[in-house]
């Protein structure tokens, strides 16, 4: 996905613009038409086909992948917008320019000013828009977050998600393992024979290991047998705690593994599993409570879609 696909709040798919390139009467008519209609606010056709323009370009679409259902969809999320750009208007909900400046730079991390530039001359993306959007985009964000971001989720719930769904807090067999890497089996015999020494297995890696995590004893983190190729699953999970594997060639190389610690297949206790269940839950929630609150603002403002216009501009 690129950086401008991450700045649209609610993606407009549409057909690139040559399609909407008639210079008659008819279609200038049509172009200044009214095509949807929030309270008071009101886009015209030609508005509504330059942020289609400007998505499709973004995106890539072609016009073979463009169907009267997306079309529609996009109408859906530019009336959305529209409601929430009304009630941040009405609450007081602003961004300052060094805001939208902050916004803009991130996106433009990694790209100087002329290669960024350049980039809305070859994808044909009006910049002046794409502004436009980036600025109602952070509006909505804080509106989104003075509505929604002390959503709590009740005990009662949570007891209620784990006990109904006890089988996906299940944890398979684990291990914590330390791992070497070496280029040649000499080297690999040469830190075999350091480990019999009685020299640490850390030592021994930040000496002859050639793998990244080398300087603090190649350690492997905990892992099941579905993180590994079957090769290594096969090794580690065999070999017992405390253990050194001996020098082993796999697809990697010459290694020699340590398993530190095994933990036994379990199920994670209520108290583990807290937090992906209240993760859960609040974005259940918020979805919820979200499109009831759009719900009522359509309701409050009153929508309206031209779809007379849309057919007659071939949209639908």
């Amino acid at each position: 996905m690129s950086r401008f696909m991450k700045h649209t709040i609610f993606p407009l798919l549409a057909v690139l613009f040559g399609i909407f390139g008639c210079t008659n009467q008819t279609s200038i008519a049509l172009g200044s038409g009214v095509v949807v209609t929030v309270g008071k606010q009101q886009v015209t056709l030609n508005e509504f086909k330059k942020r289609l323009n400007n998505s499709a370009s973004e995106s890539g679409i072609k016009l073979s992948h463009v169907s009267k259902d997306i079309v529609m969809s996009n109408l859906d999320n530019l009336v959305n917008t529209m409601l929430m750009l009304n009630e941040a208007k009405k609450e007081g909900i602003t961004v300052t320019t060094e805001e939208v400046g902050e916004e803009y730079n991130q996106l433009k991390q990694g790209y100087n000013d002329e290669q960024f530039n350049r980039i809305f001359i070859e994808k044909l993306i009006d910049k002046d828009l794409w502004m436009k959007e980036l600025k109602e985009r952070l509006i909505i964000k804080k509106l989104f977050a003075a509505h929604f971001s002390n959503v709590s989720v009740p005990q009662s719930d949570i007891e209620n998600y784990y006990n109904a769904h006890l089988d996906s807090f299940s944890v398979p067999e684990m291990v914590q393992a330390r791992q070497m890497e070496f280029s040649s089996e000499q080297a690999a015999q040469q830190a075999l024979d350091a480990l019999k020494s009685g020299q640490s297995f850390t030592k021994v890696s930040q000496a002859y290991s050639i793998i990244p995590g080398a300087a603090s004893g190649g350690d492997m983190g905990l892992l099941s047998a579905s993180d590994l190729p079957k090769e290594l699953a096969g090794i580690l999970f065999s070999l017992p705690v405390g253990k050194i594997s001996g020098i082993t060639k796999t697809q990697f190389g010459y290694q020699i593994f340590l398993v530190k610690a095994r933990v036994p297949p379990h199920r994670k206790s209520l108290n583990e599993a807290r937090n992906d269940i209240v993760g859960i839950l609040r974005n259940d929630k918020i979805n919820s409570d979200f499109m009831k609150w759009l719900k009522a603002l359509k309701e409050q403002e009153g929508v309206h879609i031209n779809y007379e216009l849309l057919k007659r501009a071939g949209l639908i």
